[in-house]
């Protein structure tokens, strides 16, 4: 597979299965402290992944989940619902993330306590932070990973999810051998798609559910960041409300199926694409089954966002900056200067 390390990316997915420990001890002391609901708080690619989580959380739990931007906490304080009761949950790779470090210092200040999962000890958010597991596995489903272990576990001791146990030790043994696999099979096709369509001006990007987070995630961290290719994303529900009216010849539209309870929403989307005339391609993880992967499918919907992250976010990405010719790393002004 092109720049695709398979010895390192397991590597680097035991890095992430061994933070799990440190997830649940620190998911039994914040349960045991009590919480009157979870706030998810961060920017950019980590609100993407919040987005995610926040659907399995409420497909499961019937306790409040909100998303705050970081940048709302730091103008306004956020939300009224968000108090010293609070579970406030922040993470960043770099741990040095400007709005994310001045936000949890800003609660700090009012009392409330956060926990962050970050790459080290050493970055200002985990000095700031109440409570923290550190994991500086690369990959951003390896960044996933500690989220999954400390929220699903979460639900187990609320009693929402009994399951935790078995989900968490057939991920330890079965996801990164499998999720290899899976880049392997949509190799041929990352590349054949980001040949035919790395030069188009304008993409529309649809999806709904478990994997909303990282549709999201795609088009605004890598197509309009690191490619800088006008996108727009529209959730699957949302899509027949103004989307539908640019659909034409000339403008790509990408359909993400799930494989979860929001599928049917994705299959509408689908049938309108497939009756009108026009340029579309579907993504449909079904086609990445967990049938012999050593998960159980009723786990499905769950893994759908890891599933999401290979054939995007590593495979496509790669293959659209081999095409583009445009260093992925490259920036004009993200962290470029003060604004």
């Amino acid at each position: 597979m092109y720049n695709f390390d398979v010895e390192d990316y397991m590597l680097q997915g035991r890095k992430a299965v061994a933070s799990r420990n440190d997830c649940e001890v620190m998911a039994e002391t914040l349960h045991k402290r009590g919480y009157s609901n979870i706030v998810l708080m961060g920017v950019g690619g980590t609100t993407a992944k919040f987005m995610s989580l926040q659907k399995m959380i409420d497909d499961y739990s019937d306790v409040e989940t909100l998303i705050v931007p970081a940048g709302e906490i730091l103008a306004s304080g956020g939300s009224r619902r968000l108090t010293k009761n609070s579970l406030v949950i922040t993470g960043s790779k770099s741990g040095d993330t400007k709005e994310v470090v001045e936000a949890v210092k800003k609660l700090k200040e009012a009392g409330i306590e956060t926990c962050s999962i970050t790459g080290n000890a050493d970055t200002p958010l985990a000095q700031v932070s109440t409570y923290n597991v550190y994991c500086d596995a690369k990959n951003l489903v390896n960044m996933y990973l500690p989220f999954y272990y400390f929220l699903f576990k979460l639900l187990e001791l609320r009693g929402d999810f009994p399951d935790y146990q078995e989900f968490a030790d057939e991920i330890d043994t079965n996801l990164h051998r499998f999720l290899v696999k899976t880049a392997e099979k949509f190799e041929p096709r990352a590349k054949e798609w980001a040949h035919r369509y790395h030069k188009e001006p304008y993409q529309v990007w649809v999806g709904s559910g478990e994997v909303w987070g990282d549709v999201y995630m795609f088009t605004m961290c890598v197509l309009e960041e690191m490619q800088w290719i006008p996108t727009k994303c529209v959730t699957s529900p949302e899509f027949f409300h103004g989307t539908l009216e640019l659909y034409d010849e000339d403008t790509l539209f990408v359909l993400v199926k799930g494989t979860g309870k929001y599928r049917v929403l994705d299959e509408r989307v689908e049938k309108f694409l497939e009756k009108v005339e026009g340029k579309h391609i579907v993504l449909d993880l079904a086609d990445f089954s967990l049938k012999e992967s050593g998960i159980k499918e009723k786990y499905s919907p769950l893994v759908d966002a890891l599933i999401m992250e290979t054939v995007t976010t590593n495979r496509l990405a790669a293959w659209m900056e081999y095409y583009t010719g445009h260093n992925a790393n490259f920036r004009r002004y993200y962290r470029q200067f003060e604004y």
